[in-house]
């Protein structure tokens, strides 16, 4: 796992910012969810499958899983995060539904053995009763990178011709899966989010324009002031900031001051600003020297080799020469 998703991931597994995730994602910003309502759910998890009299076990692991109950959801959120395309998602998807469905079944068998409550021969053969209820699965990908190139559903990724009349009545008879990509950098309607997730966002949109994106966050410094560092370091890992404003936070610590990511991009811009002036007075003294070589081999050209000593020590001299000679 890569730093951006690592940052990424520390964040979502704030049930407060996965519900605020939710609730823009699927309810326009309507506060349905709750971070009280979350639960998260140990990452690696699987399932024993028996193969031909033998038995292997089938793992996975996501990046954040929560279950969420209220009046509203029995839900099982998977968000995993994404920095390039993966093309094995639809199948990665769909196997990590899978296991998360055993589970449940597994614990809905565990709980009728305790309680000894299974009746029919169905009930017995199945380990559940008829009336058992699994919550449904919700997987979001959260793609960090810029474009994403995968398949968005497993009957992408099939190997089907479709102008074949005989493929196209066996299509509807195969199971597909579809893939929920999200590119967090083209989330619209930032304001449908009540965390840091908005400003993120909105600063994810104009990282493109870096003078819009520091303007921005001199005009929202106190709501960008009271981030905290977890929330800072994942801002930082997706606007692609880290190096230098990780280097300037890191001065911020070391010298007992608390961080401040508004102060630390000002100095980033402070930074850039002196650059730009080392660079531009080096061009400058260049172009100087270009002129002045010119202006010598000219004079030099039109036996002139009286002005060349003026020209070299009076300012006003040689501003009038390089009218003369249009340099």
């Amino acid at each position: 796992m890569g730093i951006i998703n690592t940052e990424v991931n520390a964040l979502l597994e704030r049930p407060a910012i996965f519900a605020d995730l939710v609730n823009g994602l699927l309810h326009g910003g309507e506060q349905v969810l709750k971070p009280e309502d979350l639960t998260p759910i140990p990452l690696r998890y699987g399932v024993v499958v028996e193969e031909e009299g033998r038995k292997r076990a089938v793992e996975g692991t996501g990046d954040v899983r929560m279950k969420a109950e209220n009046d509203i959801y029995a839900v099982t959120f998977s968000g995993e995060t994404q920095t390039v395309s993966d093309y094995t998602m639809p199948v990665r998807g769909m196997l990590y539904d899978a296991l998360e469905y055993s589970r449940q079944v597994r614990e809905l068998e565990k709980s009728h053995r305790e309680e000894k409550d299974l009746r029919t021969s169905a009930e017995l053969l199945s380990g559940i009763r008829r009336e058992d209820r699994l919550r449904p699965v919700v997987n979001l990908v959260l793609y960090l990178g810029k474009e994403w190139e995968g398949s968005r559903s497993l009957h992408e990724m099939l190997a089907l011709d479709r102008e074949d009349e005989r493929v196209k009545e066996m299509i509807p008879y195969i199971a597909d899966y579809r893939v929920h990509v999200i590119p967090v950098r083209e989330i619209e309607e930032p304001g449908r989010y009540k965390t840091c997730l908005q400003h993120i966002f909105r600063m994810l949109r104009l990282n493109q324009d870096k003078k819009e994106l520091y303007q921005y966050v001199r005009n929202h410094r106190e709501e960008l002031g009271r981030m905290d560092r977890v929330e800072m370091s994942a801002a930082l890992a997706l606007l692609g900031e880290q190096k230098r404003l990780r280097e300037l936070l890191r001065q911020q610590e070391e010298e007992g001051k608390e961080t401040d990511m508004c102060k630390a991009i000002d100095d980033l811009i402070l930074d850039g600003k002196k650059e730009g002036e080392k660079i531009g007075e080096k061009r400058g003294r260049e172009i100087g020297e270009t002129r002045m070589a010119r202006l010598i081999m000219v004079l030099s050209e039109n036996r002139r080799d009286d002005l060349i000593l003026k020209a070299a020590s009076d300012g006003a001299v040689r501003k009038e020469l390089y009218k003369e000679y249009q340099i």
